[in-house]
């Protein structure tokens, strides 16, 4: 079975958040327990180590799934961008990229669970110049599909865009995904052979 590397997980990503607000918890803990009103009780050098103890380890928990996501996919584009790098895609930017295709799912009125099975086909604009028309360089164009809990990359090569060159995204989606297009396009619409008219809709 083919791994793909993952580029979005909700799993990962729900567990980093968790470990946002634990991490904020513990640093408001350790403030309150160094301020000098609380006594020494709460602010005994045992109980401060082992809040700043437990702030490290959430702290370097969410830099491991961060870096579990980031490595993964960086060693899958740099096999396809070999040295080049000015105008290929990065590991940042294919997560940016996923999250701007989920906003549009999202803007399009594609139900979440319809979403799976959709794949976006990516390769970025050329240099921008309102001098030069001619020229290439070396970039990357991508294949990514989404799963059920976020986006995987399924395909990274390396391809070349031209100077002034629009960027090129196509998207296909799944026979229920596209309807619900089809039906948020026509929200508030209805067809009608009539001529127009003023008064009210009967």
């Amino acid at each position: 079975m083919t791994t793909y590397p993952i580029i979005t997980s909700r799993k990962i990503e729900k567990k980093i958040l968790t470990n946002g607000y634990e991490i904020e918890r513990l640093k408001g803990e350790i403030r309150s327990a160094q301020a000098p009103e609380r006594g020494l009780a709460n602010g005994h050098p045992d109980h401060v180590a082992n809040l700043q103890s437990e702030l490290q380890q959430k702290t370097f928990e969410s830099f491991e799934l961060e870096l579990s996501i980031s490595s993964g996919l960086a060693a899958a584009l740099a096999l396809a961008n070999g040295k080049a790098q000015a105008h290929t895609i990065s590991a940042e930017r294919l997560i940016s990229l996923a999250h701007e295709c989920e906003d549009l799912f999202e803007t399009r009125g594609i139900k979440v669970r319809n979403r799976p099975g959709a794949v976006v086909h990516y390769r970025p604009g050329g240099k921008r110049s309102p001098h030069s028309q001619i020229g290439r360089r070396i970039t990357t164009y991508v294949v990514m599909r989404r799963v059920f809990d976020g986006w995987r990359l399924v395909y990274a090569g390396r391809d070349y865009c031209y100077v002034n060159q629009r960027e090129f995204r196509e998207i296909s989606v799944r026979s229920a995904a596209h309807e619900d297009l089809v039906r948020h396009a026509k929200r508030g619409f209805r067809g009608s052979d009539g001529p127009p008219t003023g008064g009210p809709i009967s």
